[in-house]
C-alpha cells in the first residue's frame, strides 16, 4: 500500500508534520496510522478497486482501526458501488470531530438495503458536521430524505444536540451522451438537505471539461452546433421543491450569503419568492426561464432588488421556445429584451450599491450569446455578445420538433 504521506521527489514527511493524507484502498480494510500521525487534520480514502472485485469485496470482512481523532475533514472518492453494511459506521465513530465531509463519484449507500441504512447511519453519527459537498454523488430513492433529517439543525439539546450544515454544496457534471442523466439525480429530495444554519447553499449543474481539439471533420461540425456545449437544468415543475425549502418558516435558512441553484430551473416568480425572504444574499447564481421580452427583464431587475447586499449575479437561462426562434433572428434581439442593458445596470447599481458583476447565459453557453457587465470606478462595463445565428437556429429547431 502506497504511504499516505507522499511528498515531492518520492521524499517520504515526516508524519509528525503532516496535515492531511491521502489513501489509495484495494479493499476496505484501512491501514494503522503511526502514533506520530495523531495531529493528522485531514483524510483522503480513494477507491482504487477493480471493478470486477468490488461487489465480492463488499460482502468480505474489514477492519477500521482507531483513526487520528484530530481529523476534521474527510474525502470518499470513487466508491462506485458504496460501501460494506457497517464500515461507514464505524469511519463515523473513529471520527467524533469530523466538520467537514467530501464525497466525490459513486452510488453513496450502495447498492443493497443493508448498505443503505449504514450510509444513514452514518450521518446520524456526525453530530458536529458543519459543511457537506456531494460531487456527482448519486443514491436510491429516500436517501437523501433520511439524511436531511440529520443535517439540517433539529432544535434539540442534551446528546443528541446537533447545529446542522453551513455549507452545502451538491454539484453534478453534465453529460451530454448520456439521456437519462437528469432523471438519475434525485431531484424532489436534494432540497431536504437546506437547513436553518446554512450560509452558503449550492445545488449547480455544471459543464463538462473540454477535450482537446478534434481533428475529425465530423466531430469538429458536432462541436460547431453546440450539440456538446453547456448544460441543461431540471424543468420548471420541480422549482417548488427548492423555492419551499428556501422560504417556509420551518426549513429555511436564516442567514444565507450564497446561493446557486442552477440545477434547477426556477420561474421569475419563483426567484422573486425566494429573493424576498433571503434579503441577505451577496453572491447568486440561478437557472430561470427566460422569455424575450421586457416584462421578463423587467421581472427579473424587480426580484434582483430585493437584495440589497448583492455584489455578483450569474444567471443561466433556461429558454423557452419563443426565445429560441427570436435569438436564431438576428434582428429578433432576444439577449437584448432579456437581459440588461448598461442603462438597466445603473439603475440596478442604484438599489444594490455593491453589486459589482453581472453574467448571463443561455444554458452556460457561447454560441447562444453572452450577457456581461462588471462595475469599475464606478462605470458599469462591458455588454452583450451576439449570438451565432447559424447554431442557434439549428439549435431552434430542435428544440421545437
Amino acid at each position: 500500500m502506497a504511504s499516505p504521506f507522499p511528498a515531492p521527489q518520492g521524499q517520504q514527511v515526516d508524519p509528525s508534520q503532516a496535515q492531511g493524507a491521502q489513501i489509495p484502498l484495494q479493499s476496505f480494510t484501512l491501514p494503522q496510522f503511526p502514533p506520530q500521525a495523531l495531529g493528522l487534520r485531514a483524510l483522503t480514502l480513494t477507491s482504487d478497486i477493480k471493478l470486477d472485485e468490488y461487489q465480492k469485496l463488499l460482502s468480505e470482512p474489514f477492519t477500521v482501526p482507531q483513526l487520528p481523532p484530530s481529523i476534521e475533514s474527510l474525502t470518499l472518492e470513487l466508491f462506485s458501488l458504496g460501501y460494506p453494511p457497517g464500515f461507514l459506521k464505524q469511519v463515523a465513530d473513529r471520527l467524533p470531530y469530523l466538520k467537514s465531509l467530501v464525497v466525490y463519484s459513486q452510488l453513496f449507500g450502495g447498492i443493497s438495503n443493508e448498505s443503505t441504512d449504514d450510509a444513514i447511519a452514518f450521518f446520524d453519527r456526525l453530530k458536529g458536521l458543519r459543511a457537506l459537498h456531494l460531487l456527482d454523488v448519486f443514491a436510491r430513492p429516500h436517501f437523501f430524505d433520511h439524511v436531511g433529517e440529520y443535517v439540517t439543525y433539529n432544535g434539540e439539546q442534551g446528546p443528541q444536540y446537533r447545529r446542522g450544515l453551513m455549507f452545502l454544496e451538491v454539484n453534478y457534471t453534465f453529460r451530454h451522451n448520456d439521456e437519462e442523466f437528469l432523471p438519475k439525480i434525485q431531484a424532489t429530495e436534494l432540497p431536504s438537505l437546506v437547513g436553518p444554519g446554512l450560509i452558503s447553499c449550492c445545488f449547480n449543474v455544471s459543464a463538462e471539461e473540454e477535450s482537446e481539439p478534434s481533428t475529425d471533420e465530423a466531430e469538429k461540425e458536432n462541436t460547431k452546433e453546440g450539440a456538446k456545449e453547456g448544460v441543461m437544468a431540471f424543468n420548471k415543475t420541480l422549482a417548488p421543491h427548492l423555492v419551499s425549502a428556501l422560504t417556509n418558516e420551518e426549513k429555511r435558512p436564516q442567514g444565507l450569503k450564497v446561493l446557486n441553484c442552477t440545477l434547477y430551473t426556477l420561474g421569475v416568480s419563483h426567484l422573486a419568492s425566494v429573493l424576498k425572504v433571503q434579503t441577505g444574499l451577496m453572491v447568486l447564481n440561478a437557472t430561470i426561464e427566460v422569455n424575450p421580452t421586457e416584462e421578463c427583464k423587467k421581472e427579473l431587475m424587480n426580484a434582483l432588488e430585493n437584495c440589497k447586499n448583492l455584489e455578483q449575479v450569474e444567471i443561466v437561462g433556461n429558454p423557452s421556445l419563443q426565445f429560441f426562434m427570436a435569438v436564431s433572428n438576428p434582428r429578433g434581439q432576444a439577449l437584448e429584451k432579456a437581459f440588461p442593458s448598461k442603462e438597466d445596470m445603473e439603475k440596478l447599481g442604484e438599489r444594490c450599491a455593491k453589486l459589482t458583476s453581472f453574467k448571463a447565459s443561455i444554458l452556460r453557453t457561447t454560441s447562444m450569446g453572452t450577457v456581461e457587465w462588471t462595475k469599475s470606478d464606478g462605470t458599469w462595463k462591458g455588454g452583450i455578445t451576439a449570438p451565432d445565428a447559424d447554431v442557434a437556429a439549428k439549435m431552434a429547431e430542435a428544440q421545437s420538433k
